[in-house]
């Protein structure tokens, strides 16, 4: 069983409040963590309430240039240089946030390790990050300034062998491996032995997490979501404040809700609540009577996504 975990270290909007700091995640995936936006206070969260070590952090990516996505990073990158990293940091960001954290980096924080950044585009989705396990998407959202998702999908994992097979044909350890890796088996006499033979693919389910932090009812990423197994969608506002929604280019609750349906979700979970809600409640209960699979974000929340048939 891989690990694919999501731990919600904030999902309030605009201000922290006693019910909510503001945005941010940690993606634990295969042992690998991925910071997705830093609102204020996220170091304190990531090392207290959720017990992970920054020095096993080496990707943040921030979605948009609002501060209650990004207030939080200075001081992180600062508290890395304190506790002696020395490895590179890989950060993510639009175009536009990328002069001014600079030039916050460079006043206030004497980095000693890389910080390597990325610029993502907003217009398009691209791939910003893969390994033998995983492929990270920007997605493009639709809010007052640029932003970005982010979706996050395990790789196909190699065929399994099937060892009465290669047992049958006698075929010597050392070779396994490459048969494994998708290579036929020429056999002494020079008969070739189909790599569809020897293997299966494999069972295991891919798993996949979509992160839509500030954004509009959006169609347009539809299809780059279809079929995400856990889909995080912002949902600022209740349907009956929707104008709201509109004059500040966020999502009702409904909207997030209509937009699991629309990419066949498994899984919806809802947040980045408005302050105005004192009981964010009524925001999950709303998306959940037009998608009954939906879960309420709240501040050191970890929902690890299941193995689905």
């Amino acid at each position: 069983m891989t690990k694919f975990d999501i731990t919600i270290l904030g999902c309030g909007s605009a201000l922290p409040t006693p019910q909510h700091f503001t945005t941010s995640q940690v993606i634990n995936i295969h042992e690998k963590l991925f910071m997705l936006d830093c609102g204020e206070a996220a170091q304190l969260l990531f090392r207290n309430q959720a017990n992970l070590r920054l020095g096993k952090l080496d990707h943040i990516m921030i979605s948009h240039m609002h501060g209650d996505h990004c207030f939080g990073f200075p001081g992180l990158l600062s508290s890395m240089t304190l506790i002696g990293r020395t490895t590179p940091l890989h950060l993510y960001m639009t175009h536009d946030l990328v002069p001014t954290m600079k030039n916050i980096i460079d006043f206030f924080c004497h980095l000693a390790f890389k910080l390597v950044i990325h610029t993502l585009n907003p217009d398009a989705p691209e791939c910003i990050y893969e390994d033998n396990d995983i492929r990270v998407e920007s997605v493009p959202l639709n809010h007052r300034v640029p932003c970005c998702g982010f979706l996050f999908k395990e790789k196909q994992k190699p065929n399994r062998l099937l060892r009465e097979k290669t047992d049958a044909y006698g075929i010597p350890v050392t070779h396994l491996a490459r048969i494994k890796a998708g290579e036929d088996y020429v056999m002494p006499d020079g008969t070739v032995i189909l790599n569809s033979e020897l293997t299966e693919p494999s069972r295991e389910h891919l798993k996949s997490y979509a992160f839509c932090s500030d954004t509009t009812f959006n169609p347009n990423m539809f299809e780059q979501l279809m079929n995400v197994d856990v889909l995080y969608h912002e949902a600022t506002f209740i349907d009956a404040e929707s104008h709201l929604a509109v004059e500040a280019a966020h999502s009702t609750a409904k909207q997030a809700a209509e937009t699991a349906i629309a990419v066949n979700a498994r899984q919806l979970i809802v947040g980045h609540y408005s302050i105005r809600y004192d009981d964010d409640s009524v925001v999950t209960a709303e998306a959940k009577a037009f998608f009954p699979n939906t879960i309420g974000a709240y501040d050191g929340m970890v929902f690890t996504i299941p193995e689905y048939e």
